[in-house]
């Protein structure tokens, strides 16, 4: 045994705290030492039993024989023996006891026969040699019965059964004692139970140091999984605890784990992020409202006007960036997208009733699938108004804006396109990534968005397990392309899957036969 598990397990213990090794070693080897007591309880007891029976078949084995002696015939049909001293003398002549038995015949109160040899004798020379073993013999001596009883021969437990021998015309009073040092016997049985009790404390003791071994190469990867968590503070979410080889339950819970540090990265990552945006875009509105308000005269009407319009503006915009902030950190929540079923043919008219609403543009609902799928509405609601807004605000008054809804064969099953395209200024190749990033604007002049309108669509699109798209050309106009599966439940488990056609489907470019003829819509309203 290791000295310094040894110290660990002895500090645990002094301080009331068991250590996993300790507690599982513990249960164990009470399991075994309740295991060993009940096995050699039960076999021990069933032996005690099994040496009872034989001792006492063996026993009525001689009476047997006596009963046979005494019924003995001759050819003519008479009895053998007439006498009771006959049949005991006889009886005792032919008796050969086995080991640990002891044979006595008693006339009348005196012993008087027994076998040359024998293990013991139950009266050596005479009564006056045993007077107490004859005593009880005579004691419960029954005439016309055999009685068993137990007798102490010079400290031995003796097991026997005395006869009433009677013959017929004589008064004699014959006794036939068969006797089992049955107590040597027992002495075997504790002797063995000595040695299986030894025996068990030695597989114990080894059981418990080769236990104590494996049990801690065993648990090893917990301790270096334990050591590895007290390394790990929240200024270095970075280290991940080592996985062992394998895949029993110790190599998953380190695997759990690294990914609980990844989650927790990623929150702290996303709240120090949350953080900095905030300070970044608040920082200059706070010093526009601080400076306007400090260089503002109380006295000069117009001077305060134009201070409280600059501060309103500045607060607004302040109320604008904190919103959609706290829109992009709800977006990181497990139910930030809640699907249901939902027509989409019936949503795209919805969604264009809302968008004529947000510049004066020629809106134009191009294609419309009449099919059903597993999205939030009102997210998605949010994210194509979005698109509209932003394609309103980088296009020229009274440009045509085009909105498309297609379903589509992917890869992975059938998918939903929801495409805005405008007419405006384009992106450069070189700004398409940066769009999708916070606070990230590609043209200042245009409009007083926060930058965080791009990164809503895309963080909407992910939590339907989608993605948005982008093509563009400088001056060409740009197209944006949310792309969601259809259903979110598996592909192929039920209607909607790859290989099932519904009305409306499209191919990877086409609208399919199910879609709406375009339907064009008049100028909005601000």
């Amino acid at each position: 045994m290791p000295l310094q598990s040894l110290r660990e397990s002895l500090a645990g213990a002094a301080t009331g705290g068991w250590s996993v090794r300790t507690r599982v070693l513990s249960v164990v080897l009470a399991f075994m030492v309740v295991g060993l007591a009940v096995t050699g309880l039960l076999t021990y007891a069933s032996q005690f039993g099994v040496l009872e029976d034989r001792v006492e078949a063996e026993l009525e084995q001689e009476l047997r024989e006596l009963d046979l002696i005494a019924n003995a015939t001759e050819d003519d049909g008479s009895h053998v023996h007439t006498s009771v001293d006959s049949v005991l003398n006889a009886a005792t002549e032919s008796a050969a006891p086995s080991d640990n038995e002891s044979v006595l015949a008693v006339i009348d109160g005196e012993p008087l026969y027994k076998p040359q040899a024998q293990d013991f004798d139950l009266v050596a020379e005479g009564p006056a040699e045993s007077p107490t073993v004859l005593e009880d013999i005579l004691a419960v001596h029954e005439p016309g019965r055999t009685v068993s009883t137990s007798l102490d021969v010079d400290g031995r437990e003796v097991k026997a059964l005395v006869a009433s021998v009677q013959v017929a015309g004589d008064d004699s009073e014959g006794i036939f004692v068969v006797a089992n040092d049955i107590g040597a016997q027992k002495q075997e049985l504790w002797r063995s139970v000595a040695t299986f009790s030894a025996l068990s404390v030695v597989t114990l003791i080894v059981a418990g140091g080769v236990g104590y071994l494996v049990t801690g190469r065993l648990l090893r990867p917990l301790e270096t999984l334990r050591a590895a968590t007290e390394e790990i503070t929240v200024d270095d979410l970075g280290r991940r605890v080592p996985v062992p080889e394998g895949q029993d339950d110790i190599a998953a819970l380190a695997r759990n784990f690294n990914r609980m540090l990844e989650r927790i990265q990623a929150g702290f990552a996303e709240q120090r992020r949350f953080m900095s945006d905030v300070g970044h875009e608040l920082r200059t509105p706070l010093t526009i409202v601080h400076g306007t308000l400090e260089t503002a005269d109380a006295e000069d009407p117009a001077d305060v006007r134009e201070a409280h319009e600059i501060a309103m503006d500045e607060l607004g915009r302040m109320g604008r960036v904190v919103g959609d902030l706290s829109e992009l950190a709800a977006s990181t929540r497990p139910d930030y997208v809640r699907t249901r079923p939902v027509d989409l043919a019936a949503f795209a008219r919805s969604a264009l009733a809302r968008m004529e609403h947000i510049a004066d543009r020629d809106w134009v609902l191009d294609r419309a699938a009449d099919v059903t799928a597993d999205a939030d509405e009102q997210r998605l609601t949010q994210a194509v108004v979005q698109l509209a807004a932003n394609a309103a605000r980088y296009s020229e008054e009274g440009s045509r804006v085009r909105f498309a809804v297609d379903r589509v064969l992917g890869p992975d099953g059938p998918e939903i396109h929801l495409s805005m395209q405008d007419e405006g200024v384009g992106i450069a190749e070189h700004d398409q990534q940066r769009i999708f990033e916070r606070f990230a604007r590609v043209d200042n002049d245009r409009g007083s968005g926060t930058g965080l309108g791009l990164p809503i669509v895309q963080a909407i699109a992910q939590g339907h397990g989608g993605d948005v798209r982008l093509s563009s050309q400088p001056g060409r106009g740009s197209t944006f392309t949310i792309v969601i599966p259809q259903h979110a439940r598996p592909a192929g488990s039920g209607p909607g899957g790859p290989g099932e056609a519904e009305p409306g489907d499209t191919g990877p470019t086409g609208t399919g036969a199910g879609t709406q003829a375009p339907q064009t819509k008049g100028a909005g309203r601000r």
